[in-house]
């Protein structure tokens, strides 16, 4: 780095595990703060991808570690405080956790002009905008007093910061970006051909966490009803994590085994084609998502979405018109939804199209980048 730029450091509460939304959001960021001047320092609580370091290595760009940044960040702070003191930031955001935090002290008192907090996190189900009791509220109000701002990706995050007053910081909303990229048939076909689907079956997709809030069963009860009615359909679930064993037991008990592909961890499913070869997209969560990454690059890759009716998800997607949205771990809701459009190939060809303009008119990468940059170091 040139030690005369200014500097934004931003700790983030999750560490890279391959090159989906927030890393490629964060290769553009880094990429908008060096065009306006800036260097950044990205701290990660986790392990680091290889594979990240290498697709966001930039002489202009730092990667740190900082761990255990749970439970108001106290555990962590010396070593923040040491991070803070060698690198001697301008500027300091963090996010992937709670706003109430030791962080916005420590910023403070290393010399941060601008001390922001990034709201980007899902909440769980039925979790409502509501103010924090009079003791919680006032620890808030405490920690968070260095607070410049704070950025949201949607307005339900933004709602749910907000309503918990704890931080009279103005609140700012700039919306989760992907990347637009030309549509590839023969990386379809190629990705078809690896995993064993034909040119003429319908692939109904999901990519997420191998957890239960994303909700999985849920799509896999759906899918059950799907393939009593239709045989050529195909389901492609892309993504690692503790309960991946549970659900590959789960289809099998279901009986469907043999029409829904597991493909564990994909370093990077946009550009290995798992969007080129799939006709729908599925995203059940059982939470409140934040935004939702995945069913944004989906529309970007102009597919349909059938999506739980919660959080950002909501926002992000019109309904019946880019996709269509269902009552919260509804399995007969989705299997209703996912029939219409495999019934009606021309409803997913306007629902996709749909889905592609919004993402040209409110989701382009480069200008979500640059809202963020403009807002954080300036």
């Amino acid at each position: 780095m040139d030690s005369k730029r200014p500097s934004l450091m931003f700790v983030l509460g999750v560490a890279p595990r391959k090159i989906g939304g927030l890393e490629k959001f964060l290769r553009y960021l880094v990429i908008a703060l060096d065009a306006a001047g800036w260097d950044s320092i990205l701290c990660f609580d986790g392990t680091i991808a290889p594979g990240f370091r290498e697709y966001i290595s930039y002489p202009f760009v730092t990667i740190e570690s900082l761990d255990n940044q749970k439970n108001l960040g106290l555990s962590c702070a010396v070593e923040l405080w040491k991070l803070l003191r060698k690198h001697k930031p301008q500027a300091f955001a963090y996010g992937f956790h709670g706003v109430m935090r030791s962080f916005p002290w420590l910023a403070k008192m290393a010399g941060c002009r601008q001390v922001i907090f990034n709201d980007r996190s899902s909440r769980p189900l039925g979790k409502k905008p509501v103010s924090l009791s009079l003791p919680k509220g006032i620890l808030g109000r405490i920690l968070t007093a260095p607070l410049t701002a704070t950025i949201s990706n949607s307005e339900f995050t933004r709602r749910m910061i907000d309503a918990m007053g704890v931080t009279s910081a103005h609140s700012y909303v700039v919306p989760n970006g992907v990347e637009v990229v030309n549509l590839d048939a023969g990386r379809g076909e190629r990705f078809r051909k690896e995993y064993g689907f034909s040119k003429e079956e319908i692939v109904v997709t999901q990519v997420c966490w191998m957890v239960e809030m994303k909700g999985v069963i849920t799509l896999l009860d759906a899918a059950a009803l799907l393939l009593r009615k239709h045989a050529g359909v195909r389901f492609l679930l892309v993504g690692d994590g503790p309960e991946l064993a549970q659900y590959q037991q789960y289809a099998a008990a279901l009986g469907i085994g043999d029409a829904v592909t597991f493909t564990g961890l994909l370093n990077n499913p946009a550009l290995m084609g798992v969007y080129d070869a799939s006709d729908i997209y599925c995203q059940s969560s059982l939470w409140q998502e934040a935004s939702g990454f995945a069913a944004l690059e989906a529309m970007s890759f102009k597919l349909p979405v059938v999506a739980s009716d919660t959080g950002g998800l909501a926002e992000n997607i019109e309904r019946e018109r880019s996709g269509i949205l269902v009552p919260v771990g509804n399995h007969e809701a989705m299997y209703a939804a996912l029939d219409r459009l495999i019934c009606n190939p021309a409803l997913r060809d306007s629902m996709g199209e749909a889905g592609y303009q919004r993402i040209l008119n409110k989701h382009r990468i480069e200008e979500t980048a640059r809202s963020y940059a403009n807002l954080l170091v300036n």
